[in-house]
């Protein structure tokens, strides 16, 4: 069963978002079906096409709403004004910290990405409308720690998808990995591997004497 996000809205809507995420994480958008989503939600589907008219509706509302979420929790040190350095470091860590409290999270964007990838990419154009949306903020920050002499010159672009795929990857591969690498203790082994993120992001980023 998918984690549960606080979609914040009085049943049964809120339980046919939650239902259609377990689906849409499991099947994804084209394996999903609006009958077994009522059946998860436990409601007629009469019920679910009068809240969401279609199932491209319902699936983009299940990923504005899970976005959304991620970024509120992510980008809280965006809105700081931390030094760059410690922002950054924030920045790891709520990510990290979302993803493992959302574990499926990876999974459904494997889904949404191999299966569509243009209509993805579409989503994230609308989702990344503001001028400061989450992206461009990091990729803000790291400009600022270059010019304030915290951090090395360099691609801003190119650490952000070093940021973002070194944590992502580890959660896709997680089934993988836990028992090729013999994890017995997964929350001991999460911590460090947390810390093991921030310190090499941390020293990659690091201005040194010449």
């Amino acid at each position: 069963m998918a984690q549960h996000i606080d979609f914040q809205e009085d049943s049964p809507k809120a339980e046919i978002l939650q239902a259609a995420l377990e689906e849409f994480v499991e099947f994804g958008k084209k394996g999903a079906r609006m009958q077994s989503i009522a059946d998860r939600a436990d409601v007629n589907k009469a019920l679910l096409h009068y809240y969401f008219t279609s199932k491209d509706n319902l699936h983009q509302e299940v990923l504005r709403r899970i976005f959304q979420k991620a970024m509120e929790n992510i980008s809280g040190p965006l809105e700081t004004s931390a030094a760059p350095d410690r922002q950054i470091r924030l920045l790891i860590r709520r990510y990290f910290t979302f993803i493992r409290n959302f574990p499926e999270l990876p999974r459904l964007m494997v889904h949404e990405i191999s299966s569509q990838p243009r209509e993805v990419a579409h989503f994230f154009a609308q989702l990344f409308t503001e001028d400061r949306h989450f992206p461009r903020a990091i990729m803000d920050i790291l400009r600022d720690g270059m010019d304030q002499g915290q951090f090395r010159q360099d691609d801003p672009r190119q650490t952000l998808i070093t940021i973002l795929s070194t944590i992502l990857f580890f959660f896709i591969a997680k089934p993988l990995l836990t028992n090729v690498l013999e994890i017995e203790n997964e929350d001991t082994f999460f911590n460090q591997r947390l810390a093991h993120v921030e310190n090499f992001v941390m020293y990659a980023l690091e201005r040194r004497a010449s």
